[in-house]
Order: C-alpha cells, then structure tokens, then sequence
C-alpha cells in the first residue's frame, strides 16, 4: 500500500492518561485532544492468471486508523494501525514521537517504527507503482530533519535485519532525502533524491535476498522523483535501484550478480465527470534485474477515480503485466487485471 499521509481528521476531546499517544491541548483544566484519521477500502478484481485460468475476488483490502497529536509546541506522537489484504490483523505500521527545534534550531528529531524517507511512490492508480514495490523500507529508526525556504532535507540511522561479513550487531543503516518544491503561478515541481546504504533492507529485498544475515556485499539503493503539476494535469516520474550490483550469492539475475531497480512514468489529469470530480491515469512502469523479487518486468496501467460522495470514491483500473523472458528464469506471459475499488476516509 502507498502509504501517504492522510488529510481527513476527526478530533475528540476528553481527559486521559499520559500514554504517548494523547494530546495535552493547552487548557487549564487538563483537557486533552486526539486526533484520528483513517481510510476502510474494499476491493474486487478480476482477470485472467499467468496460467491462463481466470480469477476473481472480493477483499477488504485495507483498513487504516491513524491516532496523532501535539504534546506540546515541540512534542507530537503519530500512530498508524494498519490492516492489509495480505495481512491476518490488525497491526502497530508505525509509531512515531517528533521533538521539533532541537536546541532552538530548525531541526526535528524523529524517532521509532516508520517508513523511511527513500522514494516518493506517488500514485493516481489503484496498484502500488512497482517504485513502491521494490523500495518501500520500514525500520525502527532515528532521524533528523530541517526545512529551509522550499527544501526539506533529512538524515536518519537504524540497525535493520540484515548484516553485512564482519559488521553484525550494531546500527549499521543509514540514509539521506533532499526534497524541493518550486511553485509559480499555477505551476508545482516536486523533485527529489534519496539515498539507503543497504538496498537489502527494503520490504521486498529482505525477503528474496539470500542469506540476509551474511551478506557479501551490501549494495545501497537510489531514487530520484520529479513530479510536475499545472492545472489539472500532474505528471509523476520515478527511479529506485540499487546503485552496483549484489553479490551471486545473495542475490542473482539470470545467474549472474542482480541489480534491480524500478520506475514509473504517470500522468493524471482532473475533470468533471458526471459533475463529480474524478482523475483518470495512465502509467507505464517496469524493473530491471528484479525477476528473482517476483516484479513483472514491464506493467501497462490505466484508470479513473470519481469522488461519488463526500471523502468517498469509486476507482476502476485496468492493468496488463509482462513477465520477464523464459531464458531469464521466469514464464515469459502477460496477465490482465481488472480492479474496482470503494475507499472513505474519516
């Protein structure tokens, strides 16, 4: 799932115990406030499996509470509880506490479970891009971060799952994202760069490499976005890739060392349809050296989402994937997909 911040909240007030989680709201008589936000998706697709047996299903796909607040003017937690189609219960996805102007300086520390700043997985479309796939990287971490005039930059640390020959049992993990913001009368670019020392320790990669706990080598990843908004139009671009290659032993492509990587080309336009606001998109995404991660090797997607009522929305999409060739190990066919989602946030 993409997950990007979600912008609904809804605010309760009451009195509570100190846990973390509750917002002392700067009133004399003790009164706290929390603020929760979430999103409930149910899914139904259909389509036709690499075997060419045709499929279909209806799932609860994902079901999303958010729990933040601001302790005091420095002091704010974040809680997100997050429940996925592939996932059996509800779980603890991230949980945050921010202290903001360290020492009066312009700089947060942020520390605990959370995704880490590396690529953007910007998406119009149902599907998650395969950008997201292969990079979307969550750890127990501490980070700092600082905005100056339209840049955000931020370095964090963290000890990860896997460890490299000779360096076990110690924080080991690092990473740094610049991200700038450029507007000009109706014109938004959004570009960035981003850096993880240890491409194994992405969500995907920590599952397919190979004896994650003795690496050989332990090859970083970048990603690079740039997305363009003018007027109703936005056009997202994306690259995440480990920068050299994985040892044979850890991690191979056709037999030889691998180095996968991703990207995404999307263009969502806004229109009134049926006097209701919708988007429609199309994107074209593919890997490379990633048939051992289970990615296809080119996808083809298109889609249109309506708000149908008020934070509600009924999205459709259609997608063709392309595994990759017979002689790189992998079947060498296409499967189409047809998506239907209902999603309300709160």
């Amino acid at each position: 799932m993409n997950h990007n911040p979600i912008w609904s909240r809804t605010i309760i007030t009451g009195t509570f115990a100190a846990c973390g989680l509750i917002t002392p709201a700067a009133h004399a008589d003790n009164q706290y406030e929390i603020e929760i936000s979430g999103i409930v998706e149910i899914q139904a697709s259909g389509g036709r499996a690499i075997n060419g047996a045709a499929n279909s299903d209806i799932t609860l796909a994902t079901v999303e509470i958010a729990l933040d607040s601001v302790i005091t003017d420095h002091v704010s937690t974040h809680l997100l509880l997050l429940h996925e189609e592939n996932g059996r219960r509800l779980e603890i996805d991230e949980g945050t506490i921010t202290l903001s102007h360290l020492g009066d300086l312009p700089i947060a520390m942020t520390a605990g479970q959370m995704y880490l700043p590396f690529g953007s997985f910007e998406s119009h479309l149902v599907s998650d891009p395969l950008t997201l796939e292969i990079g979307e990287t969550r750890e127990s971490v501490i980070q700092f971060g600082t905005t100056i005039g339209n840049a955000y930059g931020a370095i964090y640390s963290f000890k990860g799952e896997t460890s490299q020959q000779g360096k076990s049992g110690r924080v080991k993990g690092f990473g740094a994202s610049i991200r700038l913001t450029i507007e000009n009368k109706g014109f938004t670019l959004d570009t960035g760069i981003s850096y993880l020392s240890n491409m194994a320790e992405t969500n995907t990669l920590e599952d397919a490499v190979a004896d994650t706990e003795n690496l050989i080598d332990a090859p970083g990843g970048i990603g690079l976005h740039a997305i363009v908004r003018s007027g109703p139009l936005t056009v997202i671009s994306e690259y995440i890739g480990a920068h050299h290659h994985f040892d044979a032993a850890n991690l191979t492509f056709n037999g030889n060392p691998a180095k996968p990587a991703a990207y995404n080309i999307e263009a969502g336009y806004e229109l009134l349809l049926f006097g209701k606001e919708a988007t429609v998109a199309l994107a074209i995404q593919g890997s490379s050296e990633a048939q051992s991660l289970g990615l296809p090797e080119s996808r083809l997607l298109g889609g249109v989402s309506v708000n149908i009522r008020e934070q509600t929305s009924l999205s459709f999409e259609w997608a063709r994937s392309d595994d990759y060739d017979s002689a790189d190990g992998d079947t060498g066919l296409s499967t189409k997909l047809y998506t239907a989602l209902i999603a309300v946030e709160f």
